[in-house]
């Protein structure tokens, strides 16, 4: 099972080798130390756990049908150790090895396979090759499962020849989140001014926000009036993403966006909530997700007419399957204008991993009450993480001591219906979802792209920042200015990427990056002007390197 094995990703060929779960024992798992990700030998799992680890994995898959049916024999399952992409290429030395891994996360190698855009020639070929459809997804994904993992690379190899449209391993994957901090004040609200966007809209029903998560708590006081669809796609509950136990992370991701509690208002409260169960828990803190569900969940959001999609997960190897519905999200949503894809920078302090490191989305990262982008050493108090930073960083939201809502009851985070030590890229994320959603609700003509650019165009620069960085990518969130500045945008084509829609909204004036005062003359316009379109130019540039 070590031998090498390769797949295809993002437009490049990923060499990988596997180790069997039950032998994965490593030296430490991989630590952010001062910005960088210390790489361990191995595949993720510490000396002292992994024994436990493996155990946890291989029994959540055993006890759950659909996930097993997904991924094959729980006995199979294989670590995937990874190398820096490159061309595939004959004769070609050997590449430099890592695994494909991060802090708290690592992606197991199964007995299945993702294609789309199967003929019956291929499905043919495949059968031939001893493989057979498990199950059928949306907009063309078939997944098909082999006996043994090594036979898994063969089948793909086989589908590759034959160009089909897309074929990758359906990987699954363990991740982790950071532990909650201690109770603070109510900061965050104020900090990017919901009270004042709030002028504007709170949000409008038509507007959908779906939140992929390990489920969402849609009977809670506070949300269940904003649910309008719930799927489970990880645990075989049909029309209900009610979570398990104490996974608690969907319905506090949720909260930030819709609650209608008066103490606990979500930032776009009069928005509607789609919830899609893509997760379950293993029992040792780590989730537990494999990539059909996960592709799917994301088409049917879309499908569903999310105009938002919240995505608060990520890391280990990159897949065309999750990536390709990504696309169709963005490109099909809203009848062609676009759905807005938000995603989670990570919790490691670290480069950003897959799939927030995929271009052209709104990828968001943590910051502080100091209005300072999280660290190990920032003064919140939180030393036991650090908000990632790369070039596909969009921006930063509030990410510690967040309220919002819990599971009912006494389970999840706190006794009772709502916590107040939420944090992380996770409660960044569903924050700068909420503020995409109130720009909707106050000019639905808006493409994806825009409401992505006029978020960066408004975000508030800190501390010396002077244009867009790795670490703080455009600034801080500031739902107040970009709700602003999506209400006078109206519509037509313009360099914000709005498109040519009938609205009807009096007053409503062209797009721009930034909303210039009513009235100016056309010698003072001119510079604003100039700047604004500098400004979208390396914003553009900016996207097709990240």
């Amino acid at each position: 099972m070590t031998a090498p094995h390769g797949y295809q990703a993002l437009g490049q060929w990923h060499e990988i080798t596997l180790l069997p779960l039950n032998a994965a024992d490593t030296s430490a798992a991989p630590r952010a130390m001062r910005g960088r990700r210390a790489i361990p030998a191995a595949a993720g799992l510490s000396a002292e756990s992994s024994s436990a680890d493996a155990e946890a994995i291989t029994q959540v898959v055993s006890e759950s049908p659909v996930l097993q049916s997904r991924v094959g024999d729980p006995s199979q399952l294989a670590v995937v150790q990874g190398s820096v992409p490159a061309r595939r290429a004959a004769g070609a030395g050997p590449s430099r090895r890592s695994p494909i891994s991060t802090y708290g996360a690592m992606t197991l190698a199964t007995e299945t396979v993702i294609a789309e855009g199967l003929r019956q020639g291929d499905l043919k070929a495949a059968k031939k090759f001893g493989a057979h459809v498990v199950e059928e997804g949306l907009d063309g994904k078939m997944l098909l499962r082999v006996d043994g993992v090594d036979r898994v690379f063969g089948l793909i190899d086989l589908l590759l020849q034959r160009e089909v449209g897309s074929v990758t391993p359906n990987f699954l994957r363990r991740i982790a989140h950071t532990r909650n901090s201690a109770p603070a004040s109510a900061w965050s609200h104020r900090k990017v001014g919901v009270a004042k966007a709030w002028e504007i809209t709170k949000g409008h029903k038509d507007i959908k926000v779906a939140v992929l998560d390990e489920g969402v708590d849609t009977s809670h006081p506070a949300l269940k009036s904003a649910v309008v669809a719930e799927r489970d796609f990880i645990g075989g509950n049909g029309d209900s993403a009610m979570p398990a136990g104490d996974d608690a992370h969907g319905t506090a991701c949720a909260g930030v966006v819709v609650s209608r509690d008066r103490q606990f208002p979500g930032i776009a409260p009069r928005c509607s909530l789609i919830a899609a169960r893509i997760a379950m828990d293993d029992g040792t803190g780590h989730w537990v997700f494999d990539d059909f569900a996960t592709a799917d969940a994301i088409d049917w959001c879309w499908r569903q007419g999310a105009a938002v999609l919240s995505n608060s997960w990520g890391g280990g190897a990159p897949s065309d399957a999750i990536s390709r519905a990504f696309a169709r999200a963005r490109t099909q949503g809203r009848g062609g204008l676009g759905s807005v894809v938000a995603i989670a920078a990570g919790n490691d302090e670290a480069p950003i991993d897959f799939p927030g490191d995929l271009p052209g989305y709104v990828t968001v990262g943590a910051s502080n009450p100091a209005d300072k982008r999280k660290t190990h050493t920032s003064s919140d108090g939180e030393t036991w993480w650090g908000s990632n930073f790369g070039a596909t960083i969009t921006m930063l939201a509030p990410g510690v001591f967040i309220w919002t809502t819990d599971i009912s009851g006494n389970a999840g985070y706190s006794a009772g219906n709502f916590t107040k030590t939420f944090n992380g890229t996770s409660s960044a994320t569903p924050a700068v979802a909420a503020a995409a959603a109130l720009m909707l609700s106050a000019n639905p003509a808006l493409s994806a792209s825009a409401v992505r650019e006029l978020l960066g165009n408004t975000a508030k620069k800190l501390t010396g920042q002077t244009g867009w960085t790795q670490e703080l990518g455009w600034g801080r969130l500031d739902v107040a200015k970009a709700v602003k500045a999506a209400k006078s945008a109206g519509t037509g084509t313009s360099s914000a990427g709005v498109k040519k829609t009938a609205v009807k909204k009096s007053g409503a004036r062209r797009a721009s990056g930034k909303t210039a005062p009513a009235k100016k003359t056309a010698a003072k316009r001119a510079p604003a002007k100039k700047a604004a379109a500098e400004k979208t130019a390396v914003m553009k540039a900016t996207a097709r390197t990240r």
